[in-house]
């Protein structure tokens, strides 16, 4: 009986942390996504600086990035700046969707809470299947590619194996889903 609650917990914690992401996705006013960004750390403040530290290497960076070339993208091309506050405000919509998404991921079980769904476990399955075979094949590239130097590699380096490594994605990406469907037709899903 506990593991049904702790499932339909999850399920109705995923809901809402869906309806959540989709009402702040909506939302355009810095002011507005500002509160909204408050209320989702008051909501999920137990591990947010440590959630917090992980958007800031990983989200903030790529957002930031992008958002400054567009800025100066527009400055060539309009031949005065835009304003800021877009940008800025699409920033903080970034944000606080990834902490909601990653305080929900990490408070619910995914495969027992989408266990009635068959579709939804596949899914879940193929996508968690390939995540990790990329994840072990990057970790190996660049282990590979540490080898090979005698420096730490670079940027440069990086760009220059890309090719081949992006080839050995698309191969054991290919090949993990044939594998994980022959696997799940042999199960009868």
């Amino acid at each position: 009986m506990a593991s049904r609650l702790d499932s339909s917990r999850g399920r109705a914690l995923l809901l809402g942390g869906g309806v959540a992401i989709f009402a702040v996705s909506a939302l355009q006013d810095l002011r507005t996504l500002a509160v909204a960004a408050l209320l989702a750390g008051v909501v999920f403040h137990r591990g947010a600086v440590r959630r917090l530290g992980r958007m800031a290497r990983s989200v903030v960076p790529a957002t930031a990035a992008l958002s400054l070339m567009s800025i100066a993208w527009l400055r060539v091309t309009d031949g005065h700046w835009p304003a800021l506050e877009p940008f800025a405000a699409l920033l903080v919509r970034v944000v606080t969707i990834s902490f909601v998404t990653l305080a929900v991921l990490e408070r619910v079980d995914l495969l027992r809470a989408l266990s009635p769904y068959a579709t939804l476990s596949r899914l879940l399955v193929v996508t968690l299947a390939q995540v990790h075979a990329l994840r072990l094949l990057l970790t190996e590239s660049r282990d590979g590619l540490r080898s090979r130097l005698p420096r730490r590699p670079g940027a440069l380096d990086v760009l220059r194996n890309a090719g081949g490594i992006t080839v050995a994605l698309f191969a054991l990406s290919t090949r993990n889903a044939r594998e994980i469907g022959e696997a799940m037709r042999s199960r009868g899903f």
